[in-house]
C-alpha cells in the first residue's frame, strides 16, 4: 500500500513542480524582456561567423539609415503655391511625426561651407579648370575670372581665390535635379512640374502609430485637394501597406480561423472550458521555449518566431488526442495506454528537429532548440496537466466519434508496391518541374502602385537606397582613397553604356593626397603669368598679387573626417565605415540605376578585377541567404528522418512504411503539386513542411498504436483540421510569405489526412 500510495502522489507532485517551473520560467521572461524583445532581423545572423561578412552587414545597415528615416513626396497640382504649403502644413501638424520637413529653398540653406573649405581650397579643382591650367599654364581661365571679379551679383574674393577656384568646385558638389521655383522645391517628371517635400521622421518607420498618423494627413488632403497628385516614397509607406494589409488579413482570414477552430472544438467536445484546457499546453510550451531561447542566445530572430508557430499545429496534437479518448472512455480514461504513441510522437519531432542542432548555422540551431523545447513544455503540460483537470465529457463526442469512424472506412487500401510507383511519379515530377525562387522581390507585398511610385521618385529625384554598391578597403586612407579614384574612369564608362545612371564614393570630394599636391602645383603655375595678366587688366596693384600667391603657403591636405564634419559632407557620412577588424579602412561606392541582372555582370567583373573591391547587391544577397537557409534546413532535417525511420522500424518493423507514408507521401504529393503548378519552392513553403511533417508523424504513430480506435480517427481528423483552419486558410493571403507558407499547409495536411484514412486498418479479421 505504500508504494501505491506513493505512486499515486507522485504524479501530483511532479505537477506541482511542473507549475513551480513555470512561474520561474515567467520571471525570468519578465527579466529578459525588460528593455523589450531583444528580436534580431537580420537573415545573416542565421549563417555561420564566418559567413556573416559582418562589414559588408555594417555598410549595408548604413547606407540604408537615410533611406529608413525619411520619406519623400512630390505634389502635382493646379494650383502648386498654394497646395505645397497646405501640405507641409498637414504633416508638420501632425504631433511626433515629423523632425524636420525640407519644402521651401530656404530649408536648404546649410552653413556656409566656403568657410569650412577655406584652407583647402587650392588643392581642390573641378576636372575643367584642371584641363584648362594643363592646356596653357590657365590663360584662358582670365577672362572669366575678369567677368567674375566685375559682375555686381558676384561676390569676388581677389585675394583669397581670384579665380573662383572653390567656387567653381562646390557647384560640382551640389548639382541637383532638384529646381526651386517661387520659393518651393521641386522636379520636373515629363513636362509635369512637381513640389518636393521631404521628412525626416521622429519615430520609427515601423511604429504603427506613425504609419497610421502619416497615412491618415496625405488621406485627408488629398480628399480636400482632389485635383492633387501625390507619388510616395520611403520605407513608412511600405510598411504600413504591410500593416494595413495584415489588419485586413486578421480581420477576415484570421478571424474566420479562429471562429472555425472555436466552432469545430466546441462542436465536438462542446464544452467552453474543454476548449481553454486544450490552449493550456500551446502557452506552455512557447513559455518555455521562448524563455530558454532567450536565455541561452541572448536574442530572438524573427524566423524563429515565425517557426514557433508551427508547434501550435503540432503541440495540439497531444492535448486532441489525450481529450479525445478521456471523451469516449469517460470515467474508465486512463493516460498509460496513450503513453507509447504520445511518446513516440514526441521522440520523432525532437528528433527531425534535434538533428538541425548539430549544424555549422546558429539560427538553425535555435530554430531546432526553440522547437524541441516547445514541443517538451507542451508534452510534459498534456501529460502531467491535463488528466488532473476536471473536465466535462459529453455523451455527443463519443457518437460523433463512432459515427465518424463508421462514416470513414474505405473500401480500397495501397500495398506497398502501388505506393513505391507512385512515389517514382511524383519524385519524377520533382526532378523535372520543380523549381526554387528565394528572391526577396518576390516575396514584396507592397501594392504595385506604390513600387511604381518609389521608382519614379528613386529615378527622378535622383536619389537612392543604397541597395546597390562596391564596398572597398585600403591598407590606410591615402591607399583607400587612391583605390576609390581609379574606380572613377571604370565607372563612368559603365555610365555612358547605361550600365548604371550613376555613382557617389568620398573620392570624389576628397581626393587622395598625390591628386591634391598635383593640384597645388597646378595653382602655382595659375598663380603665376595668369595671375599678373588678371591684375594687370583689373586694374590692381602687383602687390596683391604677391598677397594672393603666400596664400598658396602651407597649404593642409583634406582628409576624410574634415570633409564629413563640412555641411555638404555630412551627407556622405554614410558612406564611410572607417577602420575595419582587420585593420584596414574601408568605404562604400554607391550605385544608381543599377538594373537588375543585365547591369550586374560588369559590375562583378569590374570588383573582381579590381583588388580590394566588393561588389554587394543587397536583395540578391539577402536572397542568396535565404536560399542557404533553405537548402541546410531540408538537408538536416533529411538526415534526421533517415534516424527517425531507423528508431521507428525497431518498433513497427513491417508496418514502419505505414507510419512514415502519411509524412513523407504529403510532403511528396505538396513538391509535385508545386511542380505541376509552377509554384516555386522558397524557404516559408520549407517551413509550412515542417508542420506537415510534424502533424504527419503524429498521424501516422497514432494509426499504428490505437487502430481501429473511433477515439484516435477523431483526434487524427481534428488535428489536421484545426491545423487547415489554422495555417492552410493563409493560403488566401495577399502577403506572399505568408501564402507560401498556407498554401504548403493546405495542401499538406490535405494529404495527411487523405493517406491516414486510405491506411486505416479495416475491420478485425479483415486482411491488412
Amino acid at each position: 500500500m505504500p508504494s501505491q500510495s506513493t505512486a499515486n502522489r507522485l504524479p501530483r507532485h511532479l505537477a506541482w513542480a511542473w507549475l513551480v517551473v513555470h512561474i520561474l520560467c515567467l520571471v525570468a521572461l519578465g527579466w529578459l524582456v525588460r528593455d523589450g524583445l531583444p528580436a534580431d532581423t537580420r537573415l545573416t545572423a542565421m549563417l555561420p561567423e564566418d559567413r556573416q561578412a559582418p562589414l559588408v552587414e555594417r555598410a549595408s545597415a548604413k547606407l540604408g539609415t537615410g533611406f529608413e528615416d525619411r520619406f519623400v513626396v512630390l505634389l502635382a497640382a493646379d494650383d502648386l503655391s498654394r497646395a505645397t504649403p497646405a501640405l507641409a502644413e498637414a504633416l508638420d501638424e501632425v504631433p511626433a511625426l515629423v523632425e524636420t520637413l525640407i519644402w521651401r529653398d530656404t530649408d536648404l540653406l546649410d552653413a556656409d561651407p566656403r568657410k569650412a573649405l577655406d584652407a583647402y581650397r587650392y588643392r581642390l579643382l573641378t576636372p575643367a579648370i584642371r584641363e584648362a591650367i594643363d592646356a596653357d599654364g590657365g590663360m584662358s581661365l582670365v577672362a572669366p575670372a575678369l567677368k567674375t571679379l566685375f559682375s555686381p551679383s558676384a561676390q569676388p574674393e581677389p585675394i583669397r581665390d581670384p579665380f573662383g577656384l572653390l567656387d567653381a568646385w562646390l557647384e560640382t558638389r551640389t548639382q541637383s535635379r532638384i529646381a526651386p521655383r517661387d520659393g518651393r522645391l521641386g522636379v520636373t517628371i515629363d513636362g509635369q512640374r512637381y513640389d518636393l517635400v521631404i521628412g525626416e521622421l521622429a519615430a520609427s518607420p515601423y511604429a504603427p502609430e506613425a504609419q497610421t498618423r502619416l497615412t491618415r494627413a496625405l488621406t485627408d488632403f488629398q480628399t480636400a485637394h482632389p485635383d492633387a497628385t501625390l507619388l510616395r516614397s520611403g520605407l513608412i509607406f511600405h510598411a504600413a501597406a504591410g500593416a494595413e494589409q495584415a489588419k485586413r488579413e486578421i480581420s477576415t482570414i484570421g478571424l474566420g480561423a479562429l471562429l472555425g477552430l472555436i466552432a469545430v472544438l466546441l462542436c465536438v467536445f462542446r464544452s467552453a472550458r474543454v476548449l481553454l484546457a486544450l490552449l493550456l499546453p500551446l502557452g506552455s510550451g512557447l513559455l518555455l521555449a521562448l524563455t530558454a531561447t532567450l536565455a541561452l542566445f541572448g536574442s530572438l530572430h524573427l524566423l524563429t518566431l515565425a517557426f514557433g508557430a508551427s508547434l501550435i499545429g503540432i503541440a495540439i496534437d497531444y492535448a486532441l488526442h489525450l481529450q479525445s479518448h478521456r471523451a469516449i472512455a469517460g470515467r474508465g480514461f486512463r493516460l498509460r495506454p496513450l503513453l507509447p504513441g504520445l511518446a513516440l510522437g514526441l521522440a520523432s519531432s525532437l528528433v527531425a528537429y534535434l538533428a538541425q542542432t548539430l549544424t555549422p548555422l546558429p539560427g538553425l540551431r535555435q530554430m531546432a532548440v526553440f522547437a524541441a523545447l516547445g514541443l517538451v513544455g507542451a508534452w510534459v503540460s498534456v501529460v502531467l496537466w491535463l488528466p488532473r483537470l476536471r473536465l466535462p465529457v459529453s455523451p455527443a463526442t463519443a457518437r460523433l466519434a463512432q459515427r465518424w469512424e463508421s462514416m470513414t472506412r474505405t473500401p480500397w487500401r495501397p500495398t506497398p508496391g502501388w505506393v513505391g510507383v507512385v512515389a517514382v511519379v511524383l519524385l519524377a515530377l520533382c526532378v523535372w518541374r520543380l523549381q526554387s525562387d528565394d528572391s526577396l522581390r518576390l516575396l514584396n507585398s507592397s501594392p504595385t502602385a506604390l513600387l511604381e511610385q518609389e521608382r519614379l521618385v528613386q529615378r527622378h529625384f535622383g536619389n537612392d537606397t543604397g541597395t546597390h554598391y562596391l564596398l572597398v578597403r585600403g591598407d590606410d586612407e591615402d591607399d583607400l582613397l587612391t583605390r576609390l579614384e581609379a574606380l572613377h574612369a571604370p565607372l563612368e564608362s559603365l555610365r555612358r553604356d547605361g550600365v548604371i545612371a550613376g555613382h557617389t564614393d568620398l573620392a570624389d570630394s576628397v581626393p587622395p593626397p598625390a591628386r591634391q599636391k598635383a593640384d597645388l602645383d597646378r595653382v602655382e603655375r595659375l598663380y603665376r603669368e595668369p595671375l599678373d595678366t588678371l591684375f594687370a587688366r583689373a586694374g590692381l596693384p602687383e602687390t596683391l598679387a604677391e598677397r594672393a600667391r603666400t596664400r598658396l603657403d602651407d597649404t593642409p591636405v583634406l582628409d576624410v573626417d574634415t570633409w564629413l564634419d563640412t555641411p555638404l559632407g555630412e551627407s556622405q557620412q554614410r558612406l564611410w565605415l572607417g577602420e575595419t577588424d582587420d585593420g584596414d579602412v574601408a568605404a562604400t561606392v554607391v550605385l544608381r540605376g543599377v538594373e537588375d541582372g543585365a547591369g550586374e555582370p560588369p559590375l562583378r567583373a569590374l570588383a573582381d578585377a579590381t583588388p580590394g573591391v566588393t561588389y554587394v547587391d543587397r536583395i540578391e544577397r539577402l536572397s542568396g541567404l535565404l536560399g542557404e537557409l533553405r537548402t541546410h534546413i531540408a538537408e538536416w532535417l533529411a538526415l534526421g528522418l533517415v534516424l527517425l525511420s531507423l528508431g521507428l522500424g525497431l518498433r513497427y518493423r513491417r508496418r514502419t512504411w505505414r507510419v512514415l507514408l502519411p509524412p513523407l507521401g504529403a510532403t511528396l504529393i505538396v513538391l509535385a503539386s508545386f511542380a505541376v503548378a509552377g509554384v516555386p519552392l522558397n524557404v516559408f513553403s520549407q517551413l509550412g513542411l515542417l508542420l506537415v511533417l510534424g502533424i504527419g508523424l503524429d498521424a501516422g504513430i497514432f494509426n499504428a498504436e490505437h487502430p481501429r480506435q473511433a477515439a484516435a480517427w477523431l483526434a487524427i481528423s481534428l488535428s489536421t483540421l484545426t491545423s487547415l483552419l489554422a495555417f492552410g486558410l493563409l493560403a488566401f493571403s495577399a502577403t506572399p510569405a505568408l501564402h507560401y507558407l498556407g498554401l504548403t499547409c493546405l495542401i499538406g495536411l490535405a494529404a495527411v489526412w487523405a493517406l491516414v484514412y486510405l491506411l486505416r486498418p479495416g475491420p478485425r479479421g479483415a486482411p491488412e
